[in-house]
């Protein structure tokens, strides 16, 4: 979230008509004062955007005594990203957790919400008012890849494998408990690659990936890598063949517009935010559903029956649509929206 808001600042300030002001909202324990003096150091912003999660900002409204101290004293138009938003069911996730008052305090307290999609926008509903609410969608970094995938693949080991790739943190929702039970659906030369490790102190599922090898047999045609820096990273990114999202929920995600930036082909679960994105550019997704072990590989090995490029045409045309250009074009717009409300 704070790199979010960073690279955003910083293409913001190569425009010439633009004075960027930065400010952090610091720790969650340092309360709500520190709040009161971020609110001085952009006394002079015309527009303030914000960026939210409650993770970030601390779970259980703990970010709502902060956020009010930061609203009495800024009075200026307020524009609040809200990143990863889920469903909330039932009374308690919509009426009695702290964190969905939060929302709706922010929905009132803010000239406009952005969110990535329009499945966040209808996830909203009940919370922000509609006409508050706009869609900017995650931006894709300029990526260039140095390593020769062949060159990548040497340096790994893994000469005449083909390399089936699910990047990130180790986690349910991303479809790691079972993409690893994919694996005996496809050719031999494959390796099914979890590209990161596990959250700290949240080990299970990675535990479990490892187990269902083992009982599957799978050696060598599994891997988990554990946290890579940013060479190891790009090394992995530029062997990989196919990359999957093989999601069973979706907010934003990191992962897909990594791969995106590197035009990678992609093979994703057909969930309405990532519909949304093929529909930028018709086919530059591979959809495919319900998101379980043989649907997915079999999905997996009918994209591999064919020589796949290394970079996709149309995913290459969607990380332009989605650059960091384009944007901060949309920010801007909501931003003149949210000065214009305040001064009508």
């Amino acid at each position: 979230m704070r790199r979010y808001g960073q690279l955003i600042a910083d293409e913001a300030r190569s425009r010439d008509a633009l004075t960027i002001l930065e400010a952090e909202a610091g720790r969650v324990d340092e309360g709500a004062a520190q709040l009161a003096r971020v609110a001085a150091e952009l006394a002079e912003a015309q527009v303030v955007l914000m960026q939210w999660n409650r993770r970030g900002w601390g779970k259980g409204g703990r970010s709502l005594p902060r956020l009010r101290r930061f609203r009495r004293a800024y009075r200026g138009a307020l524009v609040v990203t809200l990143h990863d938003i889920f469903d909330r069911h039932g009374v308690r996730e919509r009426y009695l957790d702290a964190d969905a008052w939060t929302l709706r305090w922010l929905g009132r307290a803010a000239d406009r919400v952005v969110v990535h999609s329009e499945v966040e926008v209808e996830r909203l509903r009940g919370f922000v008012p509609r006409e508050r609410v706009r869609v900017v969608p995650h931006f894709v970094e300029r990526r260039e890849l140095t390593l020769d995938p062949d060159e990548a693949r040497a340096r790994l080991g893994l000469t005449g494998r083909r390399l089936v790739t699910l990047l990130g943190f180790v986690y349910g929702r991303k479809g790691h408990r079972y993409a690893v039970e994919a694996v005996p659906y496809l050719p031999e030369d494959v390796v099914m690659v979890y590209a990161g490790g596990p959250v700290a102190g949240r080990t299970f599922v990675h535990d479990l990936a490892v187990a269902k090898a083992a009982e599957l047999g799978l050696g060598e045609r599994f891997r988990i890598t554990g946290y890579l820096s940013d060479g190891e990273l790009e090394a992995w990114i530029a062997a990989t063949h196919l990359a999957i999202l093989p999601f069973t929920d979706l907010s934003a995600s990191g992962s897909l517009s990594t791969w995106i930036s590197a035009g990678k082909p992609m093979l994703v679960s057909d969930l309405p935010g990532l519909r949304e994105y093929d529909a930028r550019v018709p086919g530059a997704l591979h959809l495919f559903g319900p998101p379980e072990p043989e649907p997915l590989g079999r999905a997996i090995h009918a994209l591999l029956a064919t020589p796949l490029p290394d970079r996709d045409p149309k995913v290459v045309q969607l990380a332009g649509e989605l650059g960091m250009d384009k944007t901060v074009d949309r920010y801007l717009a909501v931003a003149r929206e949210a000065l214009g409300s305040l001064q009508s």
